[in-house]
């Protein structure tokens, strides 16, 4: 399955988790630079799971973001490297319904008898894919890691809203991003 729907609109809200390393100074990060993280094990999963478009969308909205801070891009001697990795989890819930046919008749001479059936039992299963969004600050110089967020979403849903689903998927994320701050408009 092709993860191009990787960020569609769902109904359900976007969560975020974050942890930051202890004692971290973040002042002192002015540049960064945006690299989609690929984990060598998951090299040929990772090349399917998120179209050249959407990869595109992801990096210029964790750009946006970061610039909004107060932040600059820069592709050589950065002072941070923002990492990004997605992933899809299928989640399935089950539903069952049982419809009995048969009950209480009337018999010979008035006597009630209890009448046996068969009865049926279907059973639904819905698919829901939870788009997993990891953005991670790392410093150029030491390869420290200094902080990560992580959003999660129910993406099931219209592939038109991609870029829009994206946008929100990110931005909740770097709300919590310590670099910087967004201006009050």
């Amino acid at each position: 399955m092709f993860v191009s729907v990787i960020f569609m609109m769902g109904c359900a809200t976007v969560k975020v988790v974050t942890d930051t390393k202890s004692g971290a100074e973040f002042s002192n990060y002015q540049t960064f630079k945006v690299v989609h993280y690929v984990n060598e094990e998951d090299l040929q999963a990772q090349s399917h799971r998120v179209n050249p478009i959407n990869r595109g969308r992801i990096e210029s909205a964790i750009a946006s973001n970061a610039e909004l801070r107060g932040m600059k891009e820069a592709e050589s001697n950065p002072d941070v490297i923002i990492l990004w990795a997605s992933d899809v989890d299928v989640e399935k819930s089950y539903s069952s319904h049982t419809t009995y046919s048969g009950g209480a008749y009337m018999g010979y001479r008035g006597r009630y008898y209890m009448g046996g059936g068969p009865s049926y039992t279907t059973t639904d299963v819905n698919e829901y894919h939870i788009g997993i969004l990891t953005v991670a600050i790392v410093e150029k110089e030491s390869e420290e890691l200094l902080w990560l967020g992580k959003g999660t979403k129910d993406i099931s849903g219209d592939e038109r809203k991609a870029e829009e689903t994206i946008n929100l998927i990110v931005s909740k994320i770097m709300e919590e991003f310590p670099i910087g701050s967004v201006p009050e408009k």
